[in-house]
């Protein structure tokens, strides 16, 4: 049937049921995946995913219902479940949005989901054919991954807001192993792009060898507090844990580190740390919110200083302040929470020999794991296994391993004496998470 009518017969029917106000929220993603194995492709899918989200105010409370199939016999039953649904919220939510006095016009992206399928996997075989032909050390490659998703959402209601927007992007992950004299190590490395002219494949492959084969001769390190260079990658999943520290939700609910901080400094003064809707190759570019309000460019940490937490309508009202346009949906399942859109922090001039040269003796982190375990959103501290660099006079003296590196994300901040410019943005999953090599004054390392 025509999506157009069904929403304008259930806002219609919304009104018939004496629903004071109604919305309808819809997301719709398409996604490709294929992974290669030996030259063949291992793993192919490609899929659908769409859904509708009613949202409806009926005696005074707000109700929520959802579905997956548009047909007008089933607006009644959507409806129905929607004021059910209102008589047991016991929680306030905020009345449905009459949209903002302007939103930015955004480009369309070039339209990579819909390009040849045939040119991407031939883009993967020629990464691989490079990896194994690059160095006879490589053994094997773990994951050879094309993927790109296109994704659109789009809000109407009873107010005559009608929004909608679309965007696509797409990556390609790797991971090798390679060997020599019995040693084992792997390393894996990404690409976010709209455009498959922005992959270089020499580059792509001379990163992820030279990566794994530095780690031959590792070692490990007495224990104590060094300088640490934090890689880009190792920065972007700690500020993606950490992100949630910004919601004005857990702000108020006592659950955020920066309670009580607003406008204090937090951070040196190199530190700036942004939330940019309209970043150009952000995986969350987008002109509004999920409750349809203007998206907003943020300096959430400006020269140090705090200068805002994230809201949506509702913690906004609770503050008394304006939204920050970020409510969130996942899907048309969840309900309206708050999250950043592409935060990142912005990158320096540093390239990452003065980095370097600023450590006499130190360490450079180029992965860490435990982040959910290891991490605590609330209070800050971190405990975290790693792997690395031991640093010397300004060299990279040699690969150490089975090391444990703890802190405390505020401290962190606060100990950023250097910020590199090899700005990346992270995978998807933390995607719309960005950040260049960090030089830290002190860390606490356990070695042996």
């Amino acid at each position: 049937m025509n999506l157009d009518n069904f929403i304008k017969n259930m806002l219609k029917k919304a009104e018939d049921k004496k629903f004071s106000e109604s919305e309808i929220y819809l997301n719709k993603s398409q996604n490709f995946e294929v992974r290669l194995y030996q030259g063949e492709v291992d793993y192919y899918e490609e899929n659908e995913e769409y859904g509708l989200a009613f949202r409806g105010e009926i005696n005074n409370k707000m109700g929520y219902s959802y579905t997956e199939k548009f047909s007008d016999a089933l607006i009644d039953d959507i409806l129905t479940r929607a004021e059910n649904n209102a008589d047991i919220m016991d929680e306030e939510e905020e009345k449905i949005f009459s949209g903002s006095k302007s939103y930015k016009k955004l480009s369309e992206t070039k339209g990579i989901y819909s390009l040849d399928r045939t040119k991407k996997i031939d883009l993967l075989k020629k990464l691989e054919k490079k990896i194994f032909e690059y160095d006879d050390r490589v053994r094997s490659i773990n994951y050879c991954i094309y993927a790109d998703e296109k994704s659109g959402e789009e809000i109407v209601n009873s107010k005559d807001l009608d929004l909608n927007f679309k965007n696509d992007i797409s990556y390609i992950y790797i991971s090798v192993v390679v060997e020599d004299k019995g040693e084992v190590h792997t390393s894996s490395h990404y690409k976010l792009f709209r455009d498959l002219n922005e992959v270089d494949t020499d580059q792509f492959v001379k990163k992820i060898i030279e990566d794994a084969i530095r780690q031959f001769g590792a070692d490990d390190i007495k224990s104590g507090q060094y300088p640490v260079i934090l890689r880009n990658e190792v920065f972007i999943d700690m500020l993606s844990t950490f992100s949630s520290t910004f919601s004005a939700e857990n702000v108020q609910k006592g659950l955020s580190l920066f309670e009580g901080k607003l406008n204090e400094q937090v951070a040196n003064q190199v530190v700036n740390i942004v939330d940019d809707p309209f970043y150009a190759n952000g995986y969350r570019r987008t002109p509004f919110d999920s409750e349809g309000a203007a998206s907003k460019y943020k300096e959430v940490i400006k020269e140090g200083k705090l200068t805002t937490y994230l809201h949506n309508l509702k913690t906004a009202k609770k503050s008394s302040v304006q939204t920050t346009g970020n409510a969130y949906r996942s899907n048309h399942k969840s309900k309206i929470s708050i999250s950043p859109t592409n935060m990142y922090l912005k990158k320096g001039e540093a390239d990452f020999t003065k980095l370097k040269n600023q450590v006499e003796k130190g360490l450079l982190i180029e992965n860490v794991q435990g982040l959910h375990s290891g991490a605590n959103q609330v209070s800050g501290d971190f405990s975290l296994s790693a792997r690395g660099f031991f640093i010397e006079n300004g060299d990279i003296a040699k690969p150490v391993e089975q090391i444990t590196i703890s802190g405390n994300f505020l401290k962190l901040l606060k100990d950023i004496t250097l910020i590199g410019s090899d700005f990346k943005m992270g995978l998807p999953g933390s995607g719309h998470f960005g950040s260049a090599s960090i030089l830290v004054n002190n860390l606490d390392i356990s070695g042996s």
